[in-house]
C-alpha cells in the first residue's frame, strides 16, 4: 500500500505543477492584455462569416453586435444551412430593421456529405471574396460580439509569423443547476489547457490571406467535422503560429441541463481527439488525476483505520494540494477574465465558491466524457447525425433541413454549442 501511495501522490504532484504551469502561462497573456494602454490601429479589409443553422436564442445579440462593430472596412456573410431554415426568415426580417452597406445572406450549396456542415459553409463562402480582402473572421451565433471585437481579434495578424488568431470561450453561468455548473467548471479548467497546447475555438475565429489563400484550409475543412481545433495542424503545415486573444474573450451565460452537458464535453473530447496532437496528453492528465485521487482517497481512509497517522495525513495533504492547484490556477484566470470583460463595460457575476465546489465531481465527468469520446462513432447534432469511425473518415447518414421544436425538447434541443 505503501508504495502504491508513494506513485499516487507523485502523479498528484506531477499534474499539480503542470497545472500550475498551465495556469501560469494563461495568466500572465491576460495580464500582458491589461497592461496594453491602447487599441490597435491594424484594420486590414476585413470579411466575418456567420455560420447558421436554426435559430439560436442569442442570435438577435449576435447580429446586433456583428453588424456594428468599430471598423473601418468589413463584410459580413451569412450563409443559411437550408432554404427552409427558420433562421433566414429571421435574418432576413432583422435585416429589414437594421441595415448594413455589405451584409450578404446566401444559402449553403457546398454538400459533400464527408464533413462538418459549418466546414462546408465556411469553405463556401471563402470561395467567393473580393480580392482586397486580407483577413477573414468567423464566429459562432452563441456568441455576443463586443464593439471591439474584430478590431482586437485581428490584431496578431499585423505579426507576419501569425496566421491564426482565436478567442477564448468562458461561460458566466447565472442559474446553479449541475449542468450549467459543472460545464462552467470544466471550460474554466480547460481554458489553461487550450491556451497552453494552442487549441483554438471555432467560436471566434481570424485568418490572415497567407492561410485562407492556401488550399490546404479548404482542403482540410472539407474532411473534417469540426472547424477549430485541426487548425493547429495547419498552421504548422504553414510554418505559422496560432495566436490567443484575451480581448476576444466572449461570454456565454446560457443554462445547460446535465445530460447535455455531458454530450457536450464529450464532442469537444472527440474534437481534440480526432484533431490535437496532444490528445495523449490531456486524457493522461485525465484519467490519471481521477484515478490517483480515488486511489489516495482510499488508502488514506484505510491508513487512518489503522492508526498511521503519518499516511493518512500525507495521503490528504496532496489531496488538498493538487486541487488547491487546480483552483487556483481557475480562480486566478476567473479574476482576470472578469477584469478584462469589465474594461469593455461589460459585467457577470463570478461565483468561485460554487464553482470550486464542483471541481471535484467535475473531475469524475471529464474522465467518463473521456471514456465516451475514446469509443464515440456517432456524432448527433441539430437534426445531423454524422458517423465518424475515424477523424478523416466522415458520412452524414441522416440529414434533413433544420425544424422548430416544441418547448418540451427546448431544454435538450436548443443548446447553444460551438461545433
Amino acid at each position: 500500500m505503501l508504495v502504491l501511495a508513494t506513485v499516487c501522490i507523485f502523479c498528484l504532484f506531477c499534474f499539480a505543477l503542470l497545472n500550475l504551469y498551465w495556469g501560469h502561462k494563461s495568466a500572465r497573456l491576460y495580464r500582458t492584455h491589461l497592461n496594453q494602454s491602447s487599441e490597435s490601429d491594424f484594420t486590414p479589409v476585413a470579411t466575418v462569416i456567420l455560420s447558421l443553422r436554426g435559430n439560436d436564442p442569442f442570435l438577435a445579440h449576435c447580429l446586433d453586435g456583428l453588424l456594428n462593430q468599430d471598423y473601418p472596412e468589413y463584410a459580413v456573410k451569412i450563409i443559411v444551412d437550408h432554404v427552409d431554415d427558420p433562421a433566414l426568415a429571421f435574418v432576413n426580417q432583422y435585416l429589414e430593421q437594421h441595415t448594413h452597406p455589405h451584409c450578404e445572406v446566401i444559402i449553403r450549396e457546398i454538400y459533400t456529405g464527408a464533413c462538418g456542415l459549418k466546414n462546408a459553409s465556411l469553405v463556401q463562402a471563402m470561395k467567393n471574396l473580393d480580392e482586397n480582402v486580407e483577413v477573414v473572421a468567423w464566429l459562432d451565433a452563441d456568441a455576443v460580439p463586443h464593439r471591439s471585437w474584430l478590431r482586437e481579434l485581428v490584431a496578431p495578424l499585423q505579426n507576419s509569423q501569425v496566421g491564426i488568431a482565436s478567442g477564448i470561450r468562458w461561460y458566466t453561468p447565472r442559474d446553479s443547476n449541475p449542468g450549467t455548473m459543472i460545464r462552467h467548471a470544466w471550460n474554466a479548467a480547460a481554458l489553461v489547457q487550450m491556451i497552453s497546447l494552442e487549441i483554438a475555438w471555432g467560436g471566434s475565429i481570424a485568418l490572415s490571406r497567407s492561410v485562407y489563400e492556401n488550399p490546404l484550409l479548404s482542403e482540410t475543412l472539407l474532411k473534417m467535422l469540426w472547424d477549430d481545433t485541426g487548425l493547429k495542424a495547419v498552421a504548422v503545415e504553414l510554418e505559422k503560429e496560432v495566436a490567443f486573444v484575451p480581448a476576444a474573450t466572449m461570454t456565454n451565460a446560457e443554462s445547460i441541463p446535465f445530460r447535455s452537458c455531458f454530450r457536450f464535453i464529450t464532442r469537444q473530447l472527440v474534437n481534440t481527439r480526432f484533431y490535437h496532437s496532444k490528445w495523449w496528453l490531456i486524457a493522461t492528465v485525465g484519467f490519471g488525476m481521477a484515478f490517483a485521487q480515488t486511489v489516495l482517497l482510499i488508502l488514506g481512509l484505510i491508513f487512518l483505520v489503522q492508526g498511521n497517522l503519518f499516511w493518512a495525513g500525507l495521503s490528504a495533504g496532496s489531496l488538498l494540494f493538487s486541487n488547491g492547484c487546480v483552483a487556483a490556477s481557475i480562480y486566478r484566470i476567473s479574476l482576470l477574465i472578469h477584469q478584462t470583460v469589465r474594461a469593455r463595460g461589460e459585467n457577470f457575476q463570478r461565483q468561485p465558491l460554487r464553482t470550486m465546489g464542483y471541481l471535484w465531481i467535475t473531475l469524475y465527468i471529464f474522465s467518463a466524457a473521456l471514456f465516451a469520446a475514446m469509443r464515440t462513432k456517432i456524432i448527433n447534432w441539430r437534426g445531423v447525425i454524422y458517423h465518424v469511425p475515424s477523424a478523416f473518415e466522415i458520412q452524414i447518414t441522416h440529414y434533413e433541413p433544420f425544424q422548430e421544436i416544441n418547448e418540451l425538447q427546448a431544454p435538450l434541443e436548443l443548446e447553444n454549442i460551438s461545433l
